[in-house]
């Protein structure tokens, strides 16, 4: 990547993280937005499938967000685990 995708990439995580920290009843803190071009992929983890589906729905609202990729690790109430 050259400079200006670095930062445009930047820019469109940072954009993204902020829309998820706007989430009521998401811990954002637990999501990591990485942006390759248009496509962002959410790592991390959310307690309930719920908060996935909305931090999913969340950054695809982002502008000049046009493919999101989530692989978020379902924590539950139960600590068991489940990748989606």
């Amino acid at each position: 990547m050259n400079a200006t995708a670095d930062k445009t990439a930047a820019e469109l995580e940072q954009k993204v993280s902020e829309r998820l920290a706007a989430l009521p009843d998401v811990d954002s803190s637990t999501i990591e937005p990485h942006a390759e071009g248009t496509k962002v992929i959410l790592e991390g983890s959310v307690d309930t499938v719920f908060s996935a589906r909305k931090a999913v729905l969340s950054a695809e609202t982002v502008d000049g967000v046009h493919d999101v990729e989530s692989h978020l690790a379902l924590t539950g109430k139960n600590g068991a685990s489940a990748s989606h």
